[in-house]
């Protein structure tokens, strides 16, 4: 639907116009009064679609490709003091690109489909969001991975990436449990190591050294988290597109 793209264009107008105001021209405060107008379109494109399509904006590709961005950019004012200073810029950067991902999407991923029976579970609503929260504390997490990289020694960003890697752990292990009893009721198993479990369980085993890793250890702690990152978007689009599997219809 073109009020889509027109959504995420303007949010992405938005966007861009409240880093112009907070980096070139110094004036923050104004460049974080846009970034509120930019959300409102964001949530206004989910709020549409869920009417229209009769179901959350997270059963397939390009549903989820326009709620991450909004989970995303509800950082930057749900929880300032995380994401304050560059961060908050580096956001707002991985914001747009993942705008521009689903506009580019190609129109019959985007098209209004009706849940399959499997889908159509309590569980969705529990299982589906958990990944979502874990994908967006990973962002974060990888954005102060990054910073982390060019100030080593800065503390501030050391314990803002463990506060984030925690509730990203937390929630990878949230969605694979409930993956695995929503799997029993439509399934009757809770494990067939499917390639999207087996991956979801790469994913966890990968972060959770980082909690092996010593607190000195900056640049491995670092390169875990974005490496982490590499095989979550492996395991959402290779797993999805490349490897077959009873998650094939996302």
């Amino acid at each position: 639907m073109k009020y889509e793209a027109y959504l995420l264009l303007a949010a992405s107008f938005s966007f861009l116009i409240s880093l112009f105001f907070s980096i070139n021209l110094k004036k923050d405060n104004i460049g974080s009064k846009i970034v509120y107008v930019a959300i409102f379109f964001q949530l206004l494109l989910l709020i549409i679609r869920s009417y229209y399509a009769k179901h959350p904006p997270f059963t397939n590709m390009y549903e989820t490709m326009i709620l991450l961005p909004f989970l995303f950019s509800m950082r930057l004012v749900l929880w300032k003091k995380q994401v304050d200073g560059n961060t908050k810029y580096g956001i707002i950067g991985l914001v747009l690109f993942l705008n521009i991902v689903a506009i580019l999407l190609p129109e019959h991923i985007k098209v209004i489909r009706p849940l399959m029976p499997a889908l159509n579970s309590l569980w969705m609503y529990i299982h589906v969001p958990s990944y979502f929260v874990a994908y967006s504390s990973m962002l974060v997490a990888t954005v102060l991975a990054v910073m982390l990289l060019l100030n080593k020694e800065n503390k501030s960003l050391q314990k803002k990436l463990d506060e984030e890697v925690k509730i990203a752990f937390f929630f990878l292990n949230a969605g694979m449990i409930t993956g695995a009893i929503w799997a029993y009721f439509s399934w009757g198993t809770y494990w067939s190591w499917d390639t999207k479990e087996t991956w979801s369980l790469i994913n966890i085993l990968v972060l959770s050294y980082y909690f092996h890793i010593s607190r000195k250890e900056t640049v491995s702690k670092a390169a875990i988290v974005i490496f982490t990152l590499l095989t979550i978007a492996f395991t959402y689009f290779g797993v999805t597109y490349i490897l077959p599997g009873l998650h094939s219809y996302t």
